[in-house]
């Protein structure tokens, strides 16, 4: 069978990278598109697989870059602390400079700000079944520029409370049908939705927190 043109570029990109190092960066889609015979439609496609899976990452109106390579062996991530059994897979990273409404609202920030804003989405699995999935939305001016990358830190919420605090909201929700697969749930299965702002301590939001739970795995709990 004929292996798609866009699959052979994302080899061929991927192999490319192998002797490059974290944050450099890659040719743009008009370089590779000329170098590879392929249309830019072809490229970007190839481009938004690597991206998908944790090997490069984008920066807007500044170009493509390579992930953090500590990260690539299985693209998923293990909490020590919690089970050698959890694993976290990145669904979706990028870092932009606007987002929707309710984003902007939650961090304090509106639709003419410069404010840049790492969006981050992860599915949760414990002994292989999907519990969550976590939607992460962070000013990068508060995060290290080392850390960027570094998912494992990034997005564990535990090392931003030392000097910040977090209010929580749990909200009963029908399930978004684009996670319905992902959890292994049926389109409409009522959830529960924890949500999440973390303050600095002049009160500055800096981090909004969604998590989709799965209610067949994951149970809440509350001690008042």
């Amino acid at each position: 069978m004929k292996i798609p043109k866009y699959v052979q570029i994302k080899n061929t990109i991927f192999n490319e990278i192998q002797n490059k190092k974290y944050n450099d960066s890659i040719e743009s889609e008009r370089d590779l598109s000329k170098r590879l015979n392929a249309s830019r439609m072809t490229v970007r496609k190839a481009i938004d697989e690597l991206v998908k899976e944790g090997y490069l990452y984008r920066e807007k109106n500044k170009g493509t870059f390579i992930s953090d390579k500590s990260l690539w062996k299985k693209n998923t991530l293990v909490d020590d602390e919690q089970s050698e059994n959890i694993e976290y897979r990145i669904v979706n990273f990028d870092i932009k400079y606007s987002s929707s409404q309710e984003v902007l609202n939650h961090l304090n920030i509106d639709d003419t700000d410069s404010s840049t804003i790492i969006r981050a989405i992860r599915l949760v699995l414990k002994d292989k079944r999907p519990q969550n999935i976590e939607e992460f939305y962070i000013l990068r001016s508060y995060i290290d520029e080392k850390d960027i990358n570094k998912f494992d830190k990034l997005l564990d919420l535990k090392t931003y409370l030392e000097d910040s605090t977090m209010t929580q909201r749990y909200i009963p929700m029908i399930l978004d049908p684009k996670y319905a697969a992902a959890l292994k749930l049926p389109i409409g299965t009522p959830i529960i939705m924890v949500e999440g702002t973390v303050k600095s301590k002049n009160g500055t939001p800096y981090i909004y927190y969604k998590s989709y739970n799965n209610p067949k795995e994951k149970v809440l709990e509350m001690t008042i």
